[in-house]
């Protein structure tokens, strides 16, 4: 290819016309040369088409043209969603689905209630009273053993009879042998000794049992006010006031002594150039909030670097088929929050515009890849306001919520919180850790 793409080249990309040969060939062109690149601005007349045919060129997701059919997650789903043992795909559709369902939504309230209320009672152990022997002797029993419904029936009474005492005539000839065997005269070789009394004879120590030995501890954490601690037999405990449903997490992560990285954050990934703007003589400005994030809020605040000499900017919000959602007014300062919330478990990209001597350049700009975000669902965003309000204290428990929300911000505060009260502990250090690596 000639140092820069000819008009006919130039053409037949934006057609959409090139062989998959040369359309490569392109494309690694455009990643390099300006000159070029800014030819295909021209031609294509806008950012929401050149991203239209960027996704058909590198395959990412075409528009969705109908909609999915409404289907309602089963009572066992809901049930396992409550308990915490859903995951992969299934987890993902039933917390897609309760975005857009009010109906189900209230349903997993319900049940999460419900199962707080009851599951204490449901874990509490009941063992039967213990009967005591008494004084009666044993053929007393065994002659009170047959119900009264036996009784009734005459044969049934006379069988029942008959049994008892053919039991106790054996056992009598049996007490018999016994005694015989045992007076049989035995010759014993004794030397002159002191004479010992039987109770002088120390009894057999007995075998202490299995369970006196505590199992080895394989996590202990200060959390609030209270202590953390996982034994190697997997008991938990110190986490009395957390839902049945936390403690399989919690386990998890202390176990593995990690946390996995957050299904919200697929498709937020920052690969590829920078994010970046800028004008003829270089002077770079770009955007820097929210990028590649899960946020708590339906209403973000934008935030870009400025571009030196700019008089003004404009913000772009656009969904997932590039359709506008939010735009701002021209603004002076370099940061800026929609008036009307976004809608929620929805993936959004944007961009902002500057203004300069009469010109606008723009950030992120093609080929660079997309600033995207996702408001997190109504879902998660209700569970985790509850667990704010009832588990405040719990920096691990709510630490390991925002993790598994991809909320890695606020997961970060919260395990710095837990590795300030415990310095020396290389699980709150590891913790931290995982949390810091599902940014990059």
């Amino acid at each position: 290819m000639s140092e820069h793409l000819t008009k006919t080249e130039v053409e037949d990309f934006c057609r959409q016309k090139l062989g998959a040969a040369e359309l490569l060939s392109v494309s690694d062109h455009l990643s390099a040369c300006e000159v070029c690149r800014r030819q295909v601005e021209r031609a294509l007349g806008g950012d929401t088409a050149f991203f239209a045919l960027r996704s058909e060129a590198f395959g990412e997701p075409a528009e969705i043209t109908s909609a999915p059919v409404t289907r309602h997650p089963t009572f066992d789903q809901t049930a396992d969603y409550v308990d915490g043992t859903l995951s992969g795909e299934a987890l993902q559709e039933v917390i897609d689905h309760l975005t857009g369902c009010e109906q189900c939504a209230l349903a997993v309230d319900d049940l999460r209630a419900f199962r707080s209320t009851v599951a204490p009672e449901l874990s509490r152990e009941y063992h039967p009273a213990p009967v005591s022997a008494g004084t009666e002797g044993w053929w007393r029993r065994l002659v009170a053993f047959p119900p009264s419904s036996f009784l009734r029936s005459p044969a049934l009474a006379f069988g029942s009879a008959l049994a008892v005492l053919l039991l106790v005539v054996a056992g009598w000839l049996i007490w018999q042998t016994l005694q015989k065997r045992g007076t049989k005269p035995e010759v014993v070789a004794t030397t002159p000794t002191p004479a010992i009394t039987p109770a002088a004879t120390p009894p057999a120590s007995p075998t202490p049992p299995p369970g006196g030995t505590a199992a080895p501890v394989i996590a202990e954490l200060n959390d609030g006010e209270g202590r953390v601690i996982l034994d190697q037999e997997g008991k938990l405990s110190g986490v009395e006031s957390l839902p049945p449903a936390y403690h399989q997490m919690l386990k998890g992560a202390l176990t593995s002594q990690r946390i996995e990285r957050s299904s919200q954050l697929a498709g937020l990934a920052r690969s590829g150039s920078p994010l970046m703007g800028g004008d003829e003589q270089g002077n770079q400005f770009s955007v820097t909030e929210p990028v590649g994030k899960v946020l708590l809020s339906d209403r973000p605040t934008f935030r870009w670097s400025p571009l030196p000499g700019a008089t003004g900017y404009v913000v772009e919000v656009y969904d997932e088929k590039f359709n506008p959602v939010a735009t701002s007014p021209q603004l002076t300062n370099d940061s800026w929050a929609p008036p009307q919330p976004l809608r929620r478990g929805t993936i959004y990209s944007w961009q902002v515009k500057a203004i300069k001597d009469g010109q606008e350049f723009k950030s992120p700009r093609p080929p660079a890849p997309q600033a995207r975000f996702r408001i997190l669902d109504r879902a998660r965003a209700n569970e985790l306001a509850r667990a704010r309000r009832a588990y405040a204290s719990s920096h691990l428990a709510l630490g390991l919520l925002y993790a598994r929300a991809g909320l890695l911000d606020e997961a970060e505060r919260e395990l710095r919180a837990l590795q300030r009260a415990n310095p020396d502990s290389a699980v709150a250090g590891r913790l931290l850790a995982s949390v810091q690596a599902m940014r990059h």
